[in-house]
């Protein structure tokens, strides 16, 4: 799911001020102190991130452990 450009942009807002008043502050840490409306935007641009990392690391034709 695509994140609309305004949500980004006020979640990153909310998340530069949690960063600078608590630098270091991890996701799991964030995502409590953000306005609930923020919290499943701010997962679901989490996961995909990581989900894209993820697949970055594969390589063309692999397809998982044999069996």
């Amino acid at each position: 799911m695509t994140i609309a450009p305004h949500v980004e942009q006020e979640l990153e807002t909310h998340l530069a001020r949690l960063r600078a008043a608590q630098p270091g502050i991890t996701a799991g840490e964030a995502a409590p102190l953000l306005p609930e409306h923020l919290r499943q935007p701010f997962w679901e641009r989490a996961v995909g991130r990581y989900l894209k990392s993820e697949l970055a690391k594969v390589e063309p034709g692999e397809t998982g452990p044999s069996r």
